[in-house]
């Protein structure tokens, strides 16, 4: 094969690649002009005035990129005023690994296109207003290290083997909601759990015995729910255990 052929190979090579560069950010910045499209409050004008065409997505307030690749890593839309619903085309920032925009005013249901989010290790969706159930897509996200959905009004019950697809989770906030139905015994499984907070909702049933086998959980709030039974003498296996809130329950003998 003659170097002009292998030349003219690699040129086209380079261009494909470019190519598809282009087109994965394309993307990228049409997710987050939908994402832009249905907020209904922004009374800082941030997004309003910084997301437009005219400029980079990756110099957009609050969007974090990757250096070697002009791809999404990051939303960071925290304390800023912002309202309306989360667009379902979040679920095409393919690299996102966080997700932060606690402390607004977003309400409506938890779009399911978010269980898309292969690599995402982050979401914090804290106070806020979102309803309707946690789509259970995001509980098989196993690069998840965090869910914070606390205090919003989300209703349901969590899934029974919440934890058979995320090895890495290490906190888990969902205190603050009107959740129900059993703690699902299925939390044993995650084994690098650190913080586990449900308190104030409607929780039901017994502490699951499984429980006592998160050898590294801190924090464990169950306080104001629904719970009786006995607490199970597992609890005493947790050694890393620093914070325990089993309070306004219906325990046997409290």
């Amino acid at each position: 094969m003659g170097k002009n052929v292998i030349f003219m190979l690699l040129a086209i090579v380079y261009l494909l690649i470019n190519v598809v560069t282009s087109l994965n950010s394309s993307t990228d910045e049409y997710a987050l002009l939908a994402f832009k499209s249905q907020i209904t409050s922004d009374p800082n004008k941030i997004l309003a005035k910084n997301w437009s065409h005219g400029t980079s997505f990756c110099n957009w307030i609050g969007v974090i990129c990757g250096r070697r690749h002009q791809r999404v890593r990051g939303l960071n839309l925290t304390d800023m005023g912002l309202g309306g619903i989360i667009a379902k085309e979040i679920g095409e920032l393919s690299f996102l690994r966080s997700l932060i925009i606690s402390n607004n005013s977003f309400h409506g249901f938890i779009p399911n296109e978010i269980g898309k989010l292969k690599q995402l290790q982050e979401i914090e969706m804290r106070s806020n207003g979102f309803t309707g159930n946690i789509p259970n897509r995001i509980f098989n996200l196993t690069s998840l290290i965090e869910i914070n959905f606390r205090n919003n009004s989300l209703s349901g019950s969590l899934p029974m083997d919440i934890c058979f697809n995320l090895p890495n989770l290490e906190r888990l906030s969902i205190s603050r909601n009107q959740l129900s139905g059993n703690i699902p015994p299925g939390l044993g499984a995650c084994m690098n759990l650190k913080r586990l907070s449900v308190s104030y909702n409607n929780f039901t049933g017994s502490i699951p015995a499984e429980i006592g086998k998160l050898s590294k959980l801190q924090i464990l709030y169950l306080g104001i729910n629904n719970l009786i039974g006995n607490i199970p003498n597992e609890i005493g296996n947790l050694s890393a255990l620093v914070c325990l809130d089993l309070g306004v329950n219906g325990f046997n003998g409290m």
